[in-house]
């Protein structure tokens, strides 16, 4: 339920039996053959989908599997692809587990192989959390991108986008596990395989051979591995017909020699910098201020917590997958320290909910635990937002002092100049980043930002006062070394203007750190200074990300849902092609930027989505106009900004 707080997945129950060879506890089943585990992966797996062969002169391939286990799979598919793939390329490699296993178990199981070794000692240092959603790990060396969808396969295939090259159908037995193979199992895969997508198991069994064919795929046998007589391979012959998403995504893949625009060299633009580049893309940065980390990520000092529910819906398992995203993207950097951070209930409606996280924890011991004032995340940390962003946009382009005022598109490519029609840039996919003045451009100024000012009080020595951790609440304290950030003030705004700093402000934040510390006595008030910044929010506070409908198009096609009537899927939703917009962050922009930027570049490169289809949905900004098209607002206005 989307009103319950989500506890942590199971673990499986592993019996282990000749030393390191384990089977499951539930099932019965065997996770590999006795023969040897890696053996059988290359004979059944990965020949079986036609690999090498398959991705060869492909500078991008996607491998899906149905149970992840103990990573052997995925291990054999890397070690592959670091021998055989051409430079440059990247493979993508997307499992989905219910029941994840522990880091120690894995390293057990791995151990009886020892020619992985090197391989699988990089992914037990970055082994995917207890956690329900998705946790992506790049390795940029090898160009390998190892995605793990933990929770329900049925519940989770349903979510999931495509397109996909080839399926590993590791489940086990039928008989043992009848939800992965059944024919609502397989037509999922048919409908998110790429044409000619290929398949393979070790099992024969009729059931699993019938739901295939059901769902377009040609199956077939062929001589098994070690014990077993026969394994199957299948190739999808009659994909399903297209079922369009209600909004516009990954209109016009982008291909590894194009250029993508980034407008905005915050976190948001710097996110984006960074996933792109690592997919060889190469980037143009228009950045308005002289350098960047300017406005509102330009603050001396950043806090990473997360921000947990005790719901489960989209915003929810969005933000517990940000927070997971961030901390595997910060993790070892100079410019962030995993300090921990002490979340004081704000009231006693806040009590109870901390209590309720507890109850049912959606992060496990590693990443939250109880404390005698609230909760405690020794995971979380503090940021150097200046260092952080002049690393993730050093790739790009970078051209600093260039406020962008119009966009237009000319032919395939987008065209962008200043307030003097002074041509800054072009390219054929353009993502905005820039924060307030989305509310400028023609293009975004329908989104219905909200805007908000914000302060904070910084000291570079703080006189004193030894904080060993960072402390939130009604506000926030985080120190760097002899450093101190303090905040932040709400101000509603109704423009985006820049206010300056202000004494009532200062007071607001110091009362909030006298209650947070009780230290405010002993703060060195000649050293503090104060900042502002601009928050862009949307009405839901959830960030804006997507490909940008073609607002007037898209009301034209959906008017049906103002009568009551179901979407039109049957077409593919109107866009502005190759114009996409990530905004709206609000104060939570170090902890949902790293996640956003993978979902656009992945969107922009024709990629399997990070995050499932409601999440994608719940983040797009089409979300806007499905609303005032179901409460039956009135559009005039809206349409006067787009028309």
């Amino acid at each position: 339920s989307e009103d319950e707080c989500v506890p942590l997945p199971e673990l499986p129950q592993l019996i282990w039996q000749d030393g390191d060879f384990p089977s499951d506890g539930q099932s019965g089943d065997v996770f590999y053959a006795r023969e040897g585990g890696l053996a059988e992966t290359q004979a059944v797996f990965l020949a079986g989908c036609g690999l090498p062969q398959g991705w060869q002169e492909r500078s991008r391939f996607a491998i899906g599997e149905l149970g992840f286990g103990s990573g052997l799979n995925a291990l054999a598919c890397w070690r592959m692809w670091r021998q055989t793939r051409q430079a440059g390329a990247v493979l993508h490699y997307v499992s989905i587990e219910s029941r994840p296993w522990s880091r120690e178990d894995a390293a057990r199981a791995h151990g009886a192989f020892p020619e992985i070794a090197d391989l699988s000692a990089q992914l037990l240092a970055r082994w995917p959390h207890r956690a329900f959603g998705p946790q992506r790990r790049w390795f940029d060396e090898d160009g390998f991108c190892l995605t793990l969808l933990i929770g329900p396969c049925e519940d989770v295939l349903a979510g999931m986008t495509g397109p996909f090259d080839a399926w590993l159908l590791d489940g086990f037995a039928p008989a043992k596990n009848p939800g992965m193979w059944s024919i609502a199992a397989m037509q999922h895969l048919a409908r998110l395989s790429a044409p000619g997508a290929r398949a393979a198991t070790y099992s024969v069994a009729s059931p699993v051979r019938e739901a295939l064919r059901a769902a377009g795929f040609e199956a077939s046998k062929h001589p098994g591995f070690g014990r077993k007589r026969q394994r199957l391979e299948a190739q999808l012959t009659a994909p399903p017909q297209p079922i369009h998403s209600l909004f516009p995504r990954r209109a016009k893949p982008i291909h590894s020699a194009g250029t993508v625009l980034v407008v905005g060299a915050g976190i948001a633009g710097a996110s984006v910098t960074r996933a792109l580049t690592r997919r060889g893309v190469a980037v143009t940065m228009l950045e308005a201020a002289p350098s960047p980390a300017h406005g509102a990520s330009g603050n001396p000092l950043a806090l990473l917590t997360p921000r947990l529910d005790r719901s489960d819906d989209a915003g929810a398992r969005f933000y517990r997958a940000a927070y997971l995203a961030a901390l595997d993207a910060y993790a070892g950097q100079p410019w962030f320290r995993a300090i921990g951070a002490l979340q004081r209930p704000r009231n006693s409606e806040d009590a109870l909910t901390l209590q309720q996280l507890l109850a049912a924890p959606p992060l496990p011991a590693p990443m939250l635990q109880a404390h005698a004032d609230g909760l405690w995340h020794p995971m979380a940390g503090v940021l150097d937002p200046t260092a952080l962003i002049h690393a993730w946009t050093a790739p790009a382009r970078l051209q600093c002092a260039a406020q962008m005022a119009r966009l237009e598109q000319k032919d395939a490519f987008w065209q962008a100049y200043d307030a003097e029609n002074r041509y800054l840039a072009q390219a054929e996919v353009v993502v905005l980043c820039a924060g307030p003045s989305l509310a400028a451009l023609p293009q975004t100024a329908w989104l219905p930002m909200v805007w908000s000012g914000g302060q904070i009080e910084y000291s570079a020595h703080s006189g004193g006062v030894e904080l060993g951790h960072a402390v939130t609440g009604a506000g926030y304290a985080a120190p760097w070394n002899q450093a101190l950030i303090v905040g932040a003030t709400f101000e509603r705004q109704n423009t985006p203007h820049l206010a300056p700093p202000n004494a009532a402000a200062r007071r607001a934040n110091l009362d909030a750190f006298t209650a947070l510390t009780g230290k405010a006595g002993e703060l060195d008030m000649r050293s503090l200074i104060s900042r502002t910044g601009i928050r862009a929010s949307a009405p839901d506070y959830l960030p804006i990300a997507g490909l940008m409908p073609d607002a007037p198009a898209w009301l034209a096609q959906q008017a049906g849902l103002a009568h009551g009537r179901p979407p039109e899927m049957s077409r593919a939703a109107p866009a502005l092609t190759g114009l996409y917009v990530l905004g709206g962050l609000s104060a939570r922009g170090f902890l949902a930027a790293p996640i956003l930027g993978e979902l656009i570049a992945g969107d922009i490169c024709g990629e399997p989505a990070l995050l499932d289809e409601s999440v994608l949905d719940a983040l797009h900004p089409g979300r806007f106009l499905l609303r005032a098209l179901k409460r039956g607002e009135h559009l005039a206005t809206l349409l006067g900004c787009v028309g």
